[in-house]
């Protein structure tokens, strides 16, 4: 399930892959689950607790997640996601969760988080899909598209 190209800004990217290294994705998907129940601004300390990084780390993948335009980013202020920041955000969020539906449901493996994201992040679309359908004889959130299913998936209440 690739990003739409007509849908890219000024990363320029198609797939969330190419928008963001491994590393910075799972900043978007911080950012984006911290400020998912509020006005979705979120503080450096707060992700910077969520990932256990030093929240020098944080500050500076924020700038660098600003100027690819993937967040509003002010000093003080923390971040929020752009509109292109949270589309990406949701994808790698939606491969997460159908990389571990497939290893729990047809495995009986109840992955962490973090190894599923890793997991979903270098997967090609095609395999992506091929989890989905292998998971699911029925459809289910993880059959969905991004920002609609993901919300839904058995995982969404875990954390980062």
């Amino acid at each position: 399930m690739a990003i739409a190209p007509s849908r890219t800004d000024a990363c320029g990217c198609v797939r969330p892959t190419a928008c963001v290294d491994r590393n910075r994705g799972l900043y978007l998907v911080a950012v984006r689950r911290i400020g998912a129940d509020r006005d979705g601004r979120v503080r450096t300390g707060e992700v910077s607790d969520l990932l256990d990084v030093a929240p020098a780390s944080v500050t500076g993948a924020f700038e660098r997640l600003a100027d690819a335009g993937l967040l509003r980013y002010e000093k003080r202020e923390g971040v929020a996601l752009t509109d292109r920041g949270r589309e990406v955000a949701l994808e790698l969020e939606a491969r997460q969760c159908a990389v571990r539906t497939f290893f729990r449901r047809r495995t009986g493996f109840d992955m962490s988080l973090e190894t599923g994201y890793r997991i979903g992040y270098v997967l090609l679309d095609e395999a992506i899909g091929r989890l989905r359908a292998l998971a699911d004889e029925t459809p289910n959130a993880c059959s969905e598209l991004p920002g609609q299913g993901v919300e839904r998936c058995p995982f969404a209440e875990t954390e980062c």
